[in-house]
């Protein structure tokens, strides 16, 4: 439970996709049919960003209550050592499996669809009205306020508006080849998004991008329970699928139609996405204005770039990091 009534719950999506036994268990659902994008290795790969996600919480976000992790039957290595180095205490972390995560929708277990999982995470018990949502290479690069999410009530949500007309005409393009000359379709972040506003019936879409979102459990668990339909279609899926909302977006868009959300324009973000960017990100790292940060694909970086990555995100959360990591070496 929250310490106060101004806390703010934090959820991290986590999945160890070096596990053996998590490789093998997503062998057994692969199908010719399913977009390479979304079974990619990449997608599932951990190098220990998580680490640095909850060092980042624990040294920005005062303001925040329990961090939940959710996750497919695994446990980080070293999460125990934050609680065991006095950097939080022992209740401030707390692991959901799946299997509580999908409480009274068992049906659709196993699932490697990240999409899946967050249209569920509603279900977690306890979880504060209004929580903070990231991947795992998400991270508070600067100081945060509660006001950085929640500005009188309203949540406040960061992007810009998009017109959905040319995006669902690409969208309904690609579904026509796929039906009638069987070309593979990948799934979209930005279509995903146009989708969530598309149900709603909007013409446009607030779009967002690769920073902590700010969610409503209300919102979430009353919108599903309205309309089951969808939320058997989001969680029929093993693996990512075009026809998939992205469920932040229906967040959002539930909250803008109601006019209960704050809308404000894109902010920069510490951004790494390949190894061209490794010279931008390090300086981005060390920016007082830039307050968020990403880490894609770190398992695609050559050994020397990791190196460097890892030494500086070491020095930028030193004193808030599991000593076991700072004995890793990246390989």
């Amino acid at each position: 439970m929250n310490n106060t009534a101004q806390s703010i719950d934090v959820v991290i999506a986590w999945v160890d996709g070096n596990d053996p036994k998590l490789k093998q268990k997503r062998q057994q659902h692969l199908s010719p049919e399913q977009a390479s994008d979304a079974v990619s290795d990449t997608r599932f790969a951990s190098n220990n960003e998580i680490y640095f996600c909850i060092a980042s919480i624990l040294k920005y976000v005062p303001y925040s209550g329990t961090i939940y992790i959710v996750t497919d039957q695994q446990r980080p290595q070293w999460i125990d050592e934050f609680e065991q180095q006095g950097l939080c205490n022992k209740y401030k972390i707390r692991i959901i499996d799946h299997t509580e995560l999908f409480t009274g929708h068992e049906q659709y277990l196993p699932t490697f669809n990240s999409l899946a999982i967050e249209s569920m995470l509603w279900n977690i018990p306890d979880l504060s009205e209004y929580f903070i949502y990231l991947n795992d290479d998400f991270f508070f690069n600067n100081l945060s306020k509660r006001e950085d999410f929640i500005d009188q009530d309203k949540l406040v949500i960061y992007g810009h508006w998009q017109n959905s007309f040319s995006k669902k005409i690409k969208y309904k393009f690609r579904k026509y080849l796929n039906h009638y000359f069987d070309k593979q379709i990948q799934p979209k972040y930005t279509t995903a998004q146009m989708l969530s506003a598309d149900i709603l019936g909007l013409s446009q879409y607030f779009e967002i991008h690769h920073r902590p979102h700010i969610l409503h459990r209300e919102q979430f668990k009353k919108y599903f329970n309205l309309h089951p339909e969808i939320l058997k279609l989001q969680l029929s899926f093993k693996f990512r699928h075009i026809n998939q909302i992205l469920p932040v977006g229906l967040s959002n868009h539930l909250l803008i139609k109601k006019q209960q959300a704050v809308l404000k324009p894109d902010v920069d973000i510490a951004y790494l996405k390949n190894q061209q960017g490794l010279t931008k990100f390090i300086q981005d790292l060390q920016s007082n204005t830039i307050k968020y940060g990403c880490i894609q694909s770190l398992d695609q970086l050559d050994q020397d770039a990791a190196r460097q990555i890892s030494t500086a995100l070491n020095a930028k959360f030193a004193g808030f990091l599991p000593k076991s990591l700072l004995q890793y070496e990246p390989v």
